[in-house]
């Protein structure tokens, strides 16, 4: 089968043999992948609730139902659905070394709800906005065209 060239059935090396097969591999994975990622995801409906804690007095006036989140520079199918403005929480500390709860008279808490159909939604993360959404999440921007507000998130829940 081998030469004394190291040919096989002495026409072909198997060296090339061998770079004709990876490349073939190559080519085969390269068109795998791109079929893989050219099948778009089902666009499901996504609730997610947040709170902005301690904004300014009147940030609430410049947010309303029906707004659109604004992401990348452009707007967003989210919008907000449900809009709740409470006094905001205060922890204060007292003379004594305790720490007392009680209401900021100057600042609120903005509770949100934001809707709408997206298909960033994967095994590993959900991307909402164009942020990473989970829940305890910390750095959340709610940006509309006239709002940008940090938020924590307090619940998402993924409609079928």
């Amino acid at each position: 089968m081998l030469d004394e060239k190291g040919r096989l059935f002495g026409k072909i090396s198997i060296v090339d043999l061998a770079i004709v097969f990876i490349v073939l591999i190559l080519v085969a994975g390269y068109l795998y992948r791109d079929r893989a990622a050219g099948t778009p995801a089902e666009a499901r409906t996504v609730v997610v609730k947040v709170v902005c804690n301690g904004v300014y007095p009147g940030t609430e006036n410049s947010i309303k139902v029906g707004d659109q989140l604004v992401a990348s520079g452009g707007l967003t199918n989210i919008k907000i659905t449900e809009m709740r403005v409470e006094p905001a929480y205060w922890v204060v500390n007292t003379a004594d070394g305790n720490m007392n709860l009680t209401t900021n008279p100057f600042r609120k808490d903005i509770y949100l709800t934001l809707e709408g159909k997206i298909s960033q939604i994967s095994p590993a993360e959900i991307t909402f906005a164009g942020q990473k959404c989970r829940v305890g999440k910390e750095d959340f921007v709610v940006k509309t065209q006239k709002v940008e507000a940090k938020a924590i998130v307090t619940g998402i829940a993924i409609e079928d």
